[in-house]
C-alpha cells in the first residue's frame, strides 16, 4: 500500500511541478525575448535617424562612426543601403551578403521582419533585423542589423537551468514529504494490524493462518477480505481471526453454561435428596445444624440457578446480533399480573394492573403496541419485578403495572415500556444506581434491598441484562408519593420485521429470590 500510495503521490507532484515549471520556463524566454528585440528595434530607430541624410545626399555625418562603435562594442554586425544612388555602407558585412539581401528587400518594401518567434538555447546564433529609412510615402533606404543571440540563450539557459533546479528540488522536497505522509498515515494501520495479530495469538481457540500479506495478488473475484492493499488485507484477516475466536469462545461458553447446569445441579440434587433421607434420623440436638444444612443448599441452588440465567441472559447470540423476538407487552403484563395475584395477596399486598401509564417520559397507552423482545423474556423479567416490589414494598403496599409507549416525532411508537410501581418505602438516590449490580443487595439496616429479605442478589441484574439482549434497557425512578417505579423499556417492532418469538424459561416465583 506505501509503494502505491508513494506512485500516487509522485505522479501528482511530477504534475504539480511540470504544470508549473514550464510554463515559468516559457515565460522568462519570452521576456528575455521581448526585452532583445526591444533593444535590437531601440538601436535601428537610432541608425535610421542618423541614416536619413547619408541615403539621400551620401553625406554620411557621425553615421560611419557611431556604426563602428557601435560593431566594436557589441559585436554586431551592420549595413546601411539607399534607394538614391548613394553606395551602400556596412560594418562587418556587405548588403549583398546571402540572406541579408532578402531582409533588405523586405525593409525597402516597407514589411516588417520575420517574426523572430521565442529564443531558446538551442536557437540560430544571429538573426537579422531591418528597419526603412524615410516615410510610408517615400522610402529613401534601410537598415539593418545582423545581431548575436548568443548573450540572450546564454541568459535564457541560466534561467532555464535556476527553474530546473527548482523542479528538482521541490520535486526531492514532495518526495521527502510523500515518504513521511505515507508512513504517518499507515504507521497507525501496522501498529493496528500488529497489536491485533497479538490479541488474536493471545485468544483462547485461535487458529494459526497463512498471513494475508504473504499470499498472492487477489484476483478479480477474489473474496472482498483477500483483495486491496496488503496492509489492509493483513488487517482484515486479523480481524477475521479474532472474530473466529470471540464466535469460538462464546460457543464455549454456551457449552460451560449448559455443562455446568448438568454437572452441579445432578450433585445438589442428589445432597437435598440425602438430607431429606436424613430428617427422620436426625436428633433433636442436631435438629437446628440440620436445618440449617438444607437452607444452605436449597440457598446453594438458588445462587447456581441465577449465576447459570445471568450467564444465559449475558451470553452473546450466534451471529453477534441482538435477540430477536416480538410480543405485546400490554398483553405479558396482564397475564404475569394475574399470575402473581395470590403470591402478593399472601404477603399482604394489592397488585393491579393499569393499562394507564405510569412514568412521565411515556405519553400514552396503547395496548396494541408490540415490543421488540420476546414474550418468555419479558415474561421473566417481570416476575423478577413484581417479585421485588411485592416482597421490598411491604404488607399492605399497593403494587400497579402498566404498559405505555413513547412517542417519537412522528406520533409513531419509539418504545414500549412496561412499568411496575409501587408505593413502598423506596430506594434513596444513591442505592438506585446499583440495584443492578450483582450480589447487591443493599445496607443491612435497608427497608428495601437489604436486610432481612431473603434473595440472591442477582435478580436485576439478570433482568437488566436480559433487556439488553433485546436492546432494551432497566430504568428505576422514585414513584409519585412515595415509592420506586421500575421501568422495562423496549424497542417498538417494526409491523414487517417477521422476528421469530425467542422462548425464555419462566422461573416458579416461589422460588425466585431477586
Amino acid at each position: 500500500m506505501r509503494n502505491r500510495l508513494l506512485w500516487v503521490l509522485a505522479v501528482l507532484t511530477a504534475l504539480a511541478v511540470t504544470g508549473f515549471g514550464f510554463p515559468l520556463a516559457a515565460s522568462t524566454a519570452d521576456a528575455r525575448t521581448r526585452q532583445f528585440v526591444l533593444s535590437r528595434d531601440s538601436d535601428l530607430q537610432r541608425f535610421v535617424g542618423l541614416a536619413s541624410g547619408y541615403v539621400t545626399t551620401g553625406v554620411p555625418g557621425t553615421l560611419f562612426e557611431e556604426m563602428r562603435v557601435y560593431h566594436e562594442l557589441y559585436g554586431d554586425t551592420l549595413a546601411v543601403v539607399s534607394t538614391k544612388g548613394v553606395p551602400p555602407h556596412g560594418e562587418g558585412i556587405s548588403p549583398d551578403a546571402p540572406g541579408i539581401s532578402e531582409s533588405v528587400s523586405r525593409a525597402l518594401r516597407n514589411q516588417p521582419s520575420a517574426d523572430l518567434g521565442a529564443l531558446t538555447p538551442w536557437g540560430p546564433e544571429d538573426v537579422v533585423v531591418a528597419k526603412p529609412v524615410g516615410t510610408d510615402s517615400q522610402l529613401n533606404g534601410a537598415v539593418l542589423i545582423v545581431a548575436s543571440t548568443r548573450a540572450a540563450k546564454a541568459d535564457i539557459g541560466l534561467l532555464w537551468l535556476y527553474v530546473f533546479l527548482g523542479m528538482a528540488a521541490a520535486m526531492i522536497a514532495f518526495g521527502i514529504l510523500a515518504v513521511a505522509v505515507s508512513r504517518w498515515v499507515l504507521r497507525p494501520l501496522e501498529n493496528l494490524s500488529r497489536r491485533l495479530g497479538r490479541l488474536t495469538a493471545s485468544l483462547p481457540f485461535s487458529q494459526p493462518v497463512t498471513a494475508p500479506d504473504a499470499a498472492p495478488d487477489a484476483e478479480p473475484d477474489a473474496e472482498p477480505s483477500r483483495q486491496g492493499p496488503p496492509e489492509l488485507r493483513a488487517l482484515s484477516g486479523s480481524f477475521e481471526l479474532m472474530a473466529a475466536a470471540v464466535e469460538s469462545s462464546a460457543r464455549s461458553q454456551r457449552r460451560l453454561v449448559a455443562d455446568t447446569a448438568h454437572q452441579l445441579r445432578n450433585p445438589l440434587a442428589a445432597l437435598q435428596l440425602r438430607l431429606d433421607f436424613l430428617e427422620p434420623h436426625v436428633t433433636a440436638a442436631g435438629r437446628n445444624n440440620y436445618q440449617r444444612a438444607t437452607a444452605e443448599s436449597q440457598r446453594f441452588t438458588t445462587i447456581l440457578d441465577d449465576l447459570l440465567a445471568l450467564a444465559t441472559a449475558e451470553a452473546p447470540p450466534e451471529g453477534g446480533d441482538k435477540q430477536r423476538g416480538r410480543c405485546v407487552p400490554a398483553a405479558v403484563a396482564a397475564e404475569r399480573t394475574e399470575f402473581w395475584q395470590r403470591s402478593a395477596a399472601e404477603r399482604g399486598v394489592r397488585l393491579a394492573f393499569d393499562a394507564g401509564p405510569a412514568d412521565a417520559a411515556s405519553k400514552g397507552a396503547d395496548t396494541g403496541a408490540q415490543a421488540a423482545i420476546s414474550e418468555g423474556a419479558l415474561g421473566q423479567i417481570l416476575d423478577i419485578l413484581i417479585d421485588n416490589a411485592c416482597k421490598y414494598a411491604g404488607p399492605g403496599a399497593e403494587v400497579r403495572v402498566s404498559c405505555a409507549y413513547r412517542a417519537a416525532a412522528d406520533g409513531s411508537p419509539e418504545s414500549v415500556a412496561v412499568c411496575v410501581a409501587d408505593n413502598g418505602p423506596g430506594v434513596s438516590d444513591d442505592q438506585r444506581g446499583r440495584l443492578t449490580e450483582r450480589f447487591y443487595r443493599g445496607s443491612p439496616t435497608a427497608d428495601r434491598a437489604g436486610g432481612g429479605q431473603p434473595g440472591t442478589g442477582l435478580g436485576l441484574a439478570i433482568a437488566a441484562a436480559l433487556l439488553a439482549s433485546f436492546g432494551g434497557s432497566l430504568e428505576f425512578a422514585d414513584t409519585d408519593g412515595g415509592g420506586l417505579t421500575a421501568v422495562v423499556r423496549c424497542p417498538h417492532a417494526v409491523e414487517n420485521d417477521k422476528q421469530p418469538d425467542q422462548s425464555f424459561g419462566k422461573s416458579d416465583p416461589a422460588e425466585d429470590n431477586r
